[in-house]
């Protein structure tokens, strides 16, 4: 009988994993995630056009207002942010950002996604999972001098920062 008592907890844990499908899938109580999926210039992108435009697109519907955390820098992210509009597909997957006059030729820029995007469903967007894909790098505080267009990092929003500690993500590429 004792024996029976030692392997109850075990066997239990172990059904209670397989019943949920791991730490791995989403189970029935988990929540999805919407991911930044894609993005346009790539970080590392050459030969990019001067008139834009820059497209982000997410696996799920974004919240209204999010396009507000997203900037585009001359040269790094500490540099002077260039002005731009940007505007949602009706399904609110798609961002496109124009840059309000053409960029400069053969000159280096930085597209700022910041970390702490929610989607429709006001859960935080995971920028992450297809980061290789797209380029970016983590904008992390001590980063660039710890400086966001010549202001502290630390004076940035809760739309900026995210659950990792960083200020979003970069995605850097030089214009044609």
């Amino acid at each position: 009988m004792r024996a029976h008592r030692v392997l109850a907890g075990p066997l239990l844990a172990s059904l209670a994993v397989a019943a949920c499908g791991g730490g791995d899938s989403i189970g029935p109580s988990a929540v999805p995630t919407t991911e930044l999926v894609s993005v346009m210039p790539s970080g590392g992108s050459t030969g990019v056009s001067a008139a834009g435009p820059m497209v982000m697109s997410f696996s799920g519907p974004m919240m209204a207002g999010m396009e507000q955390y997203v900037d585009l820098h001359q040269g790094a992210a500490a540099g002077p942010l260039v002005a731009i509009t940007c505007t949602w597909s009706a399904d609110r997957l798609t961002s496109t950002c124009v840059p309000g006059q053409p960029l400069q030729p053969k000159s280096p820029y930085t597209l700022h996604v910041g970390g702490g995007m929610m989607d429709a469903d006001d859960h935080p967007v995971d920028m992450g999972q297809h980061q290789s894909q797209t380029g970016g790098q983590w904008l992390m505080p001590g980063m660039m001098g710890g400086m966001h267009a010549g202001a502290p990092m630390g004076g940035m929003g809760a739309g900026w920062k995210g659950a990792n500690g960083s200020y979003g993500m970069v995605f850097t590429f030089t214009t044609g």
